[in-house]
């Protein structure tokens, strides 16, 4: 089987493939993954040992080269089953399968879905013909349904998954993990794993952190990511006066210490398929302050494992914030359930389960055909 992705730099999507892959029982599976573009950053994390890792170079925008080279290594390669993951890599990877005459298609949905007039009637073809649609979400399902027309019996939903050994409550590592991070140990620290992109509204939360502390309140925020806008934020931080209690921390290798080291976990996003840092940070037994979008008003249990707010609205979330700030116990109980929830229904293992039942049934007439024919 083999995984076709546009790269693996930083995303939630590619964290998720890397997961997947890294999983499978070898023994029923032998995964490797494809990418348009070489070097991102988790290429690092795929087990070269379980997973063949390639490329087929993308060379310029609309390559009509890119699906004739990728038919050639799915020809090699013997492959079976190809995955394609979401609106960069479906018209290539389909054509290249029929090229190559490879006998099952699954594609999958992620996040947010491409609404242009042209690329909605180009995906309503090529989902038809694809053997399995995926979604991450309920909703991302419900909303691929809507776009495209097709019947929504046609999509399962496979949720993302955490690894819940990795990402674990800090216990009494918080001071320490501060330290390394070269973060304040004192006073409430709010944190975000987001792109330094416009669609993640940092924006918001610096005007937040700002009316907090204007009320007295000890706060600070910490930023795990990078990305065009960190320029433009930092700016906006001196404006507000609180450049001080803001720390631009860029991209972090070991993102589970980052959550080891802060109090709550905002996720302000004016839109998200299913956020993989929501659940990287319930598992880390964090309260979660997020925008109620995409799904994660179905990860989300209000006022059980977290508080949801409407997007765009700085009084809901400087509400929420303000809430949390002096109540530890409050943020406690959160954070316990967040964590029981994360193990309960978004473990990795069992997205792993259901994806491979999913291989299993869609493999199984080939396997069928295999012995007859032996």
């Amino acid at each position: 089987m083999l995984h076709l992705v546009f790269s693996l730099d930083s995303g939630g999507l590619e964290n998720g493939v890397v997961n997947l892959c890294n999983r499978l029982d070898p023994q029923r599976f032998a995964p490797a993954i494809c990418t348009f573009s070489a070097g991102g950053a988790l290429e690092s994390r795929v087990d070269r040992n379980r997973v063949e890792l390639c490329g087929v170079e993308r060379r310029w925008n609309n390559d009509p080269t890119l699906p004739l080279r990728l038919a050639r290594q799915l020809r090699r390669r013997h492959v079976e089953l190809l995955h394609t993951h979401s609106w960069g890599t479906l018209i290539e990877g389909m054509v290249a399968a029929r090229l190559a005459r490879v006998p099952r298609i699954v594609h999958g949905e992620h996040g947010v879905l491409d609404s242009h007039r042209r690329h909605v009637l180009l995906q309503r073809w090529f989902w038809s013909r694809a053997d399995q649609l995926l979604a991450v979400s309920s909703p991302l399902a419900d909303c691929m349904a809507n776009l495209v027309g097709l019947p929504r019996e046609r999509i399962e939903v496979v949720a993302n998954g955490v690894d819940t050994d990795r990402f674990q409550p800090a216990g009494n590592r918080r001071a320490e993990e501060r330290a390394a991070f070269g973060l304040p140990s004192g006073g409430l620290l709010l944190g975000m794993v987001a792109r330094l992109v416009p669609v993640k509204n940092h924006a918001g939360v610096l005007e937040v952190v700002a009316r907090l502390r204007s009320q007295g309140l000890e706060v600070a925020l910490a930023l795990a990511g990078d990305g065009p806008l960190r320029d433009e934020l930092a700016q906006l931080a001196r404006e507000l006066k609180i450049a001080d209690r803001v720390h631009f921390l860029g991209d972090v290798a070991r993102v589970e210490r980052f959550y080891q080291a802060i109090d709550v976990f905002i996720l302000n996003s004016h839109s998200e398929g299913m956020s993989n840092t929501i659940l990287e940070a319930m598992a880390c037994g964090l309260p979660i302050v997020a925008t109620s979008v995409g799904s994660n008003a179905e990860i989300i249990v209000a006022r059980r494992t977290g508080m949801l707010v409407a997007k765009d609205n700085v009084v809901e979330l400087a509400a929420a914030l303000n809430e949390l700030v002096g109540a530890a116990a409050l943020r406690e109980a959160l954070g316990t359930a967040a964590r029981q929830r994360a193990k309960e229904e978004y473990s990795v293992d069992r997205m792993v389960g259901r994806y491979e039942q999913i291989y299993e049934q869609l493999a199984a007439p080939l396997v069928r055909r295999r012995q007859i024919h032996d």
